[in-house]
């Protein structure tokens, strides 16, 4: 902030070009915090919804297999089912009530030939398929990764199989469910999807059979991560993890974007669920309120700004009056001709004490005609201004009685208190002659308030003061001018004399409000 003159007898003025420099790196400086911020949440924020995406999704997806299981398990131990002699389309029939309202596809019985019986079609072989083979040589239930099935041969879905046996542990066949493929993308979409994750179930050879990204059915994940950058992995290290059924996560860059993903096995089975989080999903997500953080602080800092240069710019009005002060008092110093109404006594206290009185701290004459000025023309139109003529009634007797030391007491106290009503009530106070002050209170609410004002002011005016164990006794009178629309200091000084006046021939040590 730089302070420069315009020019010769001119106002000063404040430069706050550094100021808004300042300010305007202060709010650059905001924004890369704030940015940073959100990337350091959106950066956590992908572990978290990485790991919950993971957890509901393999937990939704083994119940729907562990609760297969155990339906077919229970089926295969009641007598109707692993008993040969019960007719196969007895079974059949039995479960097609089951399976609409189970939510499985279809729901099958095999017999210990392998084949395959449904109702109203004729009976098929299984023989070639391997989980079939797998059990009915290990006796072991069977959950296969997807694959087509059906009339035409299209249809994707996942076969849950259970062995039946007899009551001398001999396989006599098993039973077969099928979970739509459908079904398995849902949940992955439902519960990846709501925490803006992608999920994608891997087969028992590292195969994608299911996906809520853009992985295509069938391909190796292993050669879409291999055009991936690992961090703290690699590919092979990977698919050994899943082969080993291990649970893990790693951080990768993806077509330029960061990505967190968690992996898990899928209870009984031998699949595997990675569930990816992109740091751009997130973060774009958290912008809009980063942005708004980001311009609400601007705001704040822009609304200090200006109300930091209102309130200097008050403050350089009250240094544009004290400057007009001195170069006035310059010119009545270096006169070239000497007039005869120059007060000396002014000159000398304006040019050894400053700016105020030496004896009771108010503001001098010239200085309180200047700062009054410009504090009516700053002041709030809707409240009372109002200009108080105070006069001590005895200030010749107390200098008489108690000595000129008693009369500068009695002067003090008076400018003491004065001061106090000057800091309250947003005034001005200055001493316009000997015994006599001038007091502009600017921030009255009303005229009942500045009534009160007056008759506290008059009983704090008349007082005893004690000194060198005596009581100096001070009255004032008060003569009071309102302020109304068009009026100028010098005529409030005016009507607030005749009002002063008016109490001195009216018994004096009491207050009039002079009637515009």
């Amino acid at each position: 902030m730089k302070r420069r003159k315009k020019e010769k007898g001119g106002k000063w003025e404040i430069s706050f070009s550094s100021i808004m420099r300042y300010n305007a790196v202060f709010c650059v400086l905001v924004l890369l915090f704030v940015m940073l911020g959100g990337t350091i949440h959106s950066i956590r924020r992908m572990e978290s919804n990485a790991e919950v995406a993971l957890s509901g999704s393999q937990s939704q997806i083994s119940q729907r297999v562990i609760g297969a299981v155990n339906l077919l398990e229970a089926l295969a131990g009641s007598p109707e089912f692993y008993d040969p002699a019960v007719p196969p389309i007895d079974k059949v029939r039995k479960l097609d009530q089951l399976s609409p309202h189970l939510g499985y596809m279809l729901m099958c019985f095999v017999d210990a030939d392998v084949i395959v019986y449904s109702d109203g079609e004729e009976p098929a072989s299984l023989a070639s398929r391997d989980y079939m083979q797998q059990l009915f040589s290990t006796g072991q239930t069977q959950v296969t990764d997807s694959f087509a099935a059906g009339a035409d041969g299209m249809t994707l879905n996942y076969t849950v199989a259970v062995p039946l046996f007899d009551e001398q542990g001999t396989i006599t066949g098993c039973l077969f469910c099928a979970i739509y493929f459908d079904e398995v993308v849902r949940i992955l979409e439902a519960s990846a999807g709501a925490l803006d994750a992608d999920a994608t179930l891997i087969g028992s050879r590292g195969q994608v059979m299911s996906s809520s990204a853009s992985l295509t059915y069938g391909d190796s994940v292993m050669d879409a991560l291999r055009d991936d950058t690992l961090f703290g992995t690699t590919a092979d290290q990977l698919e050994e993890a899943l082969l080993a059924a291990q649970t893990g996560s790693y951080w990768s860059i993806r077509d330029g974007s960061l990505c967190y993903t968690a992996y898990q096995r899928v209870d009984q089975t031998n699949w595997d669920i990675l569930c990816t989080v992109r740091f751009e999903t997130l973060f774009f997500q958290t912008l809009p309120s980063l942005l708004l953080v980001a311009c609400l602080t601007a705001l704040a800092s822009i609304g200090l700004l200006l109300f930091l240069r209102r309130y200097i710019g008050k403050q350089m009005m009250v240094v544009d009056t004290l400057v007009q002060s001195i170069e006035e008092l310059e010119k009545s110093i270096y006169l070239d001709g000497r007039p005869d109404d120059v007060d000396f006594n002014e000159v000398l206290r304006l040019t050894s004490d400053g700016l105020s009185d030496s004896l009771t701290g108010v503001v001098t004459r010239s200085v309180f005609l200047n700062q009054a000025a410009a504090q009516l023309a700053k002041a709030d139109p809707e409240t009372v201004k109002a200009l108080f003529f105070v006069d001590m009634d005895n200030l010749k007797y107390i200098n008489d009685t108690c000595g000129h030391n008693g009369g500068d007491i009695a002067l003090k106290s008076v400018g003491y208190i004065l001061r106090e009503y000057e800091k309250k009530y947003d005034g001005v106070v200055g001493r316009y002659g000997g015994d006599e002050f001038l007091l502009l209170l600017t921030g009255l609410d009303d005229e009942k308030e500045l009534n009160a004002v007056l008759e506290g002011l008059v009983l704090r005016l008349q007082t005893d003061v004690p000194s060198g164990g005596q009581s100096i006794p001070v009255q004032c009178s008060i003569g009071v001018s309102v302020y109304r629309p068009g009026m100028g200091l010098e005529q409030m000084i005016s009507a607030a004399d005749e009002a002063l006046y008016y109490v001195k021939q009216n018994g004096k040590g009491y207050y009039h409000i002079h009637q515009n």
